[in-house]
């Protein structure tokens, strides 16, 4: 028998062995970031999912022809350099917004005559144009102007374009022992929190996916089984990326620059009237600061300031929101993002909607239980033009 240690002195908490005292723990735990995830939720909300049979969802854009051409050099006669000098067909009236002169095309379709140039007439019929041209002029394209008993031209029309996206699978797991889910300071109080918390973090990293991730089918990793990784709306945006810390820009948020931003993404026929803005840490400060001229206070005034939630302006409505996500802890605290909610869809695959899997271990590991936290997601974006992302607000 071994020796018994006497304790010969008043009993202190140092004497009392550790593995006797039960921890103490709040009854309800506090969480961070729960409602911070804004674009995903937003996302989630604003149309119904779309459940695909697929995890690559394709489908179809019709764009509308264009009718700009920008000058690429200098001309003084019949034969215009023009950056796509097909947009221009027989007989179209052809205005330079820069030298107030109107041509006429001379060639059935631009660049047939001369490759990367359209062949034009003066506007009185013949002879050259009157006016130079010099790089970087805007040709506008008007309508064919139709000669008495003339044949009618060719025809033309801008082609449908597909567009594709993926949906991706992801799957993170909590474990834990039977014994620990009957200690004391652990037990199913601690468990469930940390069921909520990772349930917080998941939402947290699915919110970044679908701000900034990119496109990706991967058959190499795995050595043969496809791994898809879903676009961000970072990369979906290709027509309105505007950097405001770059030449001519000032950094900053204001009245007249948001007026531009939304003349930008409004000019389309199918623009919604109302613009969704996910606001970085930056565009939250300028945001704040522009009702600071607008503000009356009086001296039975208790609270100071003004609650800012939407900016009018003659080219529509901004309602904004700020999303946590954009802050510095990221590198995307200079990020303002101009959403269009109708263009976006959220993606899921078919019968794996996100959920929560309780006891997925092995039967056999009976002394263990392991949940885990699955599902799919992806981002659809519609004519990504109605949309913008900003970036270089200080």
């Amino acid at each position: 028998m071994d020796p018994v240690t006497l304790v010969q002195q008043a009993l202190l908490t140092s004497l009392v062995l550790a593995a006797k005292i039960p921890v103490d723990m709040d009854e309800l735990i506090a969480f961070e970031e729960t409602g911070t995830h804004r674009f995903e939720l937003m996302t989630r909300m604003a149309n119904k999912i779309d459940v695909r049979p697929n995890f690559k969802t394709e489908w179809l854009e019709h764009p509308v022809y264009p009718n700009v051409m920008i000058t690429t050099g200098a001309s003084g006669g019949t034969t215009i350099p023009v950056d796509n000098p097909g947009y221009a067909h027989t007989d179209q009236t052809i205005y330079n917004m820069d030298t107030d002169e109107q041509y006429l095309m001379n060639e059935d379709i631009g660049g047939g005559s001369t490759a990367g140039s359209i062949t034009v007439v003066n506007h009185t019929g013949s002879g050259s144009i009157t006016t130079a041209t010099v790089a970087g002029q805007r040709l506008v394209i008007l309508p064919e102007s139709h000669a008495e008993g003339e044949a009618i031209p060719d025809p033309f029309t801008s082609k449908a374009v597909t567009k594709f996206t993926y949906i991706m699978q992801s799957t993170e797991t909590l474990k834990y022992s039977d014994r620990a889910q009957h200690q004391n300071e652990y037990g199913l109080m601690q468990y469930l929190g940390d069921l909520k918390q990772k349930h917080i973090t998941r939402q947290r990293g699915k919110n970044l996916s679908l701000l900034i991730s990119k496109q990706v089918l991967d058959i190499t990793s795995a050595s043969g089984p496809r791994r898809y990784t879903s676009q961000g709306l970072r990369e979906a945006v290709v027509t309105n990326k505007i950097d405001l810390s770059g030449p001519g820009g000032s950094g900053q948020l204001n009245l007249s620059v948001i007026g531009a931003l939304l003349d930008v993404t409004t000019r389309a026929t199918s623009s919604s009237a109302t613009k969704v803005g996910f606001a970085g840490q930056n565009a939250m400060t300028s945001l704040s600061a522009l009702a600071n001229d607008a503000v009356r206070t009086t001296v039975h005034e208790t609270l100071w300031g003004k609650k800012l939630m939407a900016v009018r302006t003659p080219f529509g409505d901004l309602a904004f929101d700020h999303d946590r996500a954009l802050t510095d802890q990221y590198g995307l605290a200079d990020v303002f993002i101009i959403s269009d909610m109708k263009t976006m869809v959220r993606l899921q695959a078919q019968g794996l909607p996100e959920r929560m899997i309780f006891n997925t271990g092995n039967a056999s590991d009976i002394h263990n239980v392991t949940t885990a936290l699955t599902g799919t997601w992806g981002l659809k974006v519609k004519w990504e033009y109605l949309n913008a992302w900003i970036n270089g607000i200080s």
